[in-house]
């Protein structure tokens, strides 16, 4: 099952809010991470058949900075948000 553009705005919109919300961060860093961000989804939609763990496992390594920065829980949210994403019939 592919991700769809649907599901990588959905992932965008999720990343920007949690940005947002993590503690003072540089301008030019934010503009960094958020290029990461749009990198590793875009990326997704080259893939086969992803699943959350795969993803997930990938993006802890690639986007470290950006983890370290989000709030409290936000990691957990993102993988439930995955996890649901993936489970969902694609029409």
């Amino acid at each position: 099952m592919r991700i769809k553009d649907r599901d990588i705005m959905d992932l965008l919109k999720w990343f920007e809010e949690a940005l947002s919300r993590a503690p003072k961060i540089e301008r030019k860093e934010k503009m960094k991470m958020r290029k990461k961000i749009r990198d590793e989804l875009f990326l997704l939609l080259t893939w086969e058949k992803p699943t959350a763990d795969v993803i997930m496992n990938r993006w802890e390594e690639r986007l470290d900075k950006v983890f370290k920065v989000l709030p409290f829980g936000a990691r957990e949210d993102l993988f439930g948000l995955m996890k649901k994403i993936m489970q969902m019939p694609k029409l």
